[in-house]
């Protein structure tokens, strides 16, 4: 059954952005390990950013001019372009209707109440005011036995650019403005931000390679020249509001789980573990109110909880993780590795990130 959306109300003026506190400033409070990436994206890039210190800032490459935006409410007046964007790119039938993008921009969640995160949308404009570039994700807890600890995961959840703007760069460079919001935002909650994840299909690979992100793969049995990557299901994302159940029209998908670490160290299994339930806390387990009995919402958390210990499981069962980019598997098969991929992940008609 289709959701029933948030109510919003027209704002003819969109709001000031609030002061964002400068990453020098931040240093100085906690150790943030990404700010090592960043540094380091900033110094590979071809673009002069304007300022380091925000994520709001501007690009200059040749003559042209750009500007990326922290969209931080959900009456803003580029919603609309945002929209767009993504219904070319995806069609209107494969993401959220507008009145549902504007609550989550706010923290709410279909049914008015607050949700686990914020949805941050980060976009990128030529100087006619076009939209170019979109990155949207949220920040996470990593929690164990259910408490939060001092990490946290960026989810990204779309990375879209214009046709006419792809192979430029743009991409990067608001993923760049992406973390130093997360960075910012990790800050102000007292934690660090120590990975940046995402559920992608095969065709955003090499982009996301770029930015430092691999698949994850566990060694199979006694032989360590053996890996087999990690077996990621993307739950259901439409539910019967009376029984709990998978809605007619929806269905689980096979994806590539991919990670990011901004930390000396790949993440472990329990962190990796941690990751995956932060995705399915906040993208796929929906509040009580929306379900119309208890019966129905304790069906529908039954259903997560169990694709959940199917991956835990998994992660019990493999050895000991590595984490490889397409680059990488390609010379470890030379040098003799066996390398079994997630082959359900590779299939024709996934929703295909645009870059």
């Amino acid at each position: 059954m289709e959701r029933e959306p948030l109510q919003i109300k027209n704002i003819k003026k969109v709001q000031e952005i609030p002061e964002i506190v400068p990453l020098a400033l931040e240093r100085k409070l906690i150790s943030q390990p990404a700010l090592a990436t960043i540094d380091s994206l900033i110094s590979e890039s071809k673009f002069k950013r304007s300022t380091t210190e925000s994520p709001n800032c501007q690009l200059e490459i040749n003559g042209q001019i750009y500007t990326i935006e922290t969209i931080e409410y959900g009456e803003h007046l580029d919603i609309g372009k945002i929209q767009k964007l993504m219904i070319d790119t995806f069609g209107r039938e494969e993401i959220d209707s507008e009145k549902v993008l504007r609550a989550a921009i706010d923290g709410k969640t279909a049914w008015g109440g607050k949700d686990v995160a914020k949805y941050r949308v980060y976009v990128l404009k030529n100087k006619k005011g076009e939209v170019q570039s979109i990155i949207t994700g949220g920040l996470l807890d990593l929690k164990k036995d259910g408490k939060s600890t001092d990490k946290t995961v960026f989810m990204i959840c779309y990375v879209v650019t214009s046709k006419e703007a792809r192979q430029e760069g743009l991409a990067k460079e608001i993923y760049i403005s992406s973390i130093i919001g997360a960075v910012q935002e990790a800050q102000k909650q007292g934690k660090k931000l120590s990975f940046a994840a995402g559920e992608c299909v095969f065709t955003s690979e090499r982009f996301l390679n770029k930015i430092g992100w691999k698949r994850v793969y566990g060694q199979q049995g006694n032989n360590l020249d053996t890996k087999q990557e990690l077996q990621y299901i993307q739950p259901a994302l439409d539910f019967d509001e009376k029984t709990g159940k998978i809605a007619e029209d929806a269905s689980e998908t096979s994806k590539h789980l991919m990670i990011g670490s901004f930390e000396s160290a790949e993440p472990i299994k329990e962190q990796v573990a941690q990751i995956v339930e932060a995705f399915y806390r906040w993208c796929n387990k929906w509040p009580r109110e929306a379900f119309k009995s208890e019966e129905a919402y304790q069906t529908h958390l039954k259903y997560i909880d169990e694709i959940e210990k199917k991956f835990k499981k998994q992660l019990e069962f493999l050895g000991e993780l590595t984490f490889l980019s397409l680059e990488e598997r390609e010379i470890s098969r030379k040098a003799g590795m066996v390398i079994h991929e997630y082959k359900d992940a590779e299939h024709d008609n996934a929703k295909k990130p645009k870059i």
